[in-house]
């Protein structure tokens, strides 16, 4: 009696492993889309940094040379140390790179500008392409100047126009 509750037991056991074993597979699959996702965004984000930046990457320039004596300190074999310095403004200088405060603030203030420009730009496209859309599946779509739906109206179909989403509706039955 006991080896057959036993022998029931186990069966139990391997049924929830294909479960657990689908559930791990769809949870590496979000995972690893929301890391390719999250990999994607920060690639746009640098190169629109790149882009705001100006920088013209046809032309060379000389760079002052890393002198460890200059910071009293040697980052040459840290390579995170080295990052953490030239976030803080306190790695190898480059030519270019604003030296005082009034370039630093210009500078932001021109890539705020650059990235309002960009933001003005995506929501214009974004709003031209949702009126279009709405025309094509048969209503007008007012919109005022902040993007925000004004009035929407059915449009009127003649009795010979055909409807593309509805092929069989149409006066001409079916499309050939």
């Amino acid at each position: 009696m006991l080896v057959i509750m036993s022998l029931g037991n186990e069966g139990a056991k391997t049924t929830g492993a294909p479960g657990e074993k689908k559930t791990a597979k769809f949870e590496q699959a979000v995972n690893k889309h929301l890391m390719l996702t999250n990999e994607k965004m920060e690639f746009e984000k640098r190169r629109m940094e790149i882009e705001n930046s100006g920088a013209d990457f046809n032309s060379t320039k000389a760079q002052a040379t890393y002198n460890p004596t200059d910071s009293g300190l040697d980052l040459a074999n840290d390579s995170k140390a080295a990052e953490v310095a030239n976030i803080l403004g306190r790695g190898v200088r480059q030519e270019g790179v604003p030296s005082n405060p009034h370039d630093v603030i210009q500078k932001e203030l021109f890539n705020a500008e650059q990235e309002a420009a960009y933001s003005e730009a995506y929501k214009a496209e974004y709003a031209r392409q949702f009126v279009e859309n709405a025309a094509r599946g048969g209503y007008r779509v007012i919109l005022d100047d902040e993007y925000r739906v004004k009035q929407v109206m059915p449009i009127q179909r003649t009795p010979g126009s055909m409807d593309i989403f509805n092929p069989t509706q149409s006066s001409g039955g079916a499309v050939q």
